[in-house]
């Protein structure tokens, strides 16, 4: 069966002429025309509508496939075959930036979209893209999964420009078991400016094991300016003068907290 054949029959299954069918998709009746009699294929965004409309996907508009499966309902040995429902895709006919409006479906596409494998502005699904994306493995400029990757990311394993994971790695702050970033804040934290238990920095480290140019430390420190924790009156002072003359000036905005750290 041709695509042209499939589209006829599911046209005739709703009862619709091609007047009618072309008004739904705000075509004409010569483009239904051409696509029933294979002259034409439709484009993507009908190919989503007519799935909608038809209630099937757009693999079996394409291909054939879904409804051969479906009608394979005879019988084995005397008895009748159990088939699982399928979990139909849905989409708006609405549209909004290109993309419908709405898309439900195990491989769904929308501005607002939900599905298995889900791509849009905000997206939910198992593996998820877009501008705010929740999903199991998520890509997004505001991104949450267990491995996620985004501007603002939380996750497992994390990476983005603030991340925040148990293993984490960002470009401008991280906070997580492992942190690695320019700021970091974890229990193994290496970075510019790092806090951890095991700390590793360029320009201050704090923790219990720390190194760097100010080093500050509970149990085992190294550095060109190193102290014990608790601080002596005056160190924190000090080490922070130290810090302030030579922490780059993309850091700077680092200060404030760092003085509240050293207790001043």
């Amino acid at each position: 069966m041709t695509i042209g054949e499939r589209l006829t029959n599911e046209r005739k299954k709703l009862g619709l002429t091609q007047e009618d069918l072309g008004a739904k998709l705000n075509i004409s009746r010569q483009a239904i025309s051409k696509w029933e009699s294979d002259i034409s294929l439709p484009d993507a965004a009908n190919l989503i509508k007519l799935s909608s409309l038809f209630s099937c996907s757009i693999d079996y508009i394409l291909n054939g496939t879904e409804r051969e499966e479906e009608k394979k309902t005879g019988t084995e040995n005397g008895a009748t075959k159990s088939f699982r429902p399928r979990i139909k895709e849905k989409h708006s006919e609405k549209t909004l930036m290109g993309l419908p409006l709405w898309s439900i479906g195990i491989n769904s596409k929308g501005f607002f979209s939900l599905g298995f494998k889900s791509q849009g502005v905000f997206s939910l699904g198992f593996v998820s893209r877009g501008v705010c994306s929740l999903g199991c493995f998520s890509m997004g400029g505001v991104s949450i999964g267990m491995a996620s990757l985004g501007l603002f990311s939380l996750g497992s394993f994390s990476l983005g420009l603030l991340s925040l994971g148990a293993i984490s790695v960002g470009l401008i702050a991280s906070l997580g078991a492992i942190s690695i970033a320019p700021l970091s804040l974890g229990a193994l934290s290496v970075g510019e400016v790092s806090v951890g238990a095991y700390s590793r920095g360029r320009w201050l480290s704090y923790g219990d094991n720390a190194k760097a140019l100010v080093a500050i430390g509970k149990s085992k420190v190294a550095g060109d300016y190193t102290a014990f924790l608790p601080l002596k009156k005056g160190e924190g002072e000090y080490l922070f003068s130290v810090l302030k003359e030579n922490i780059p000036f993309y850091l700077k905005w680092t200060l404030g907290s760092i003085k509240h750290l050293f207790g001043i």
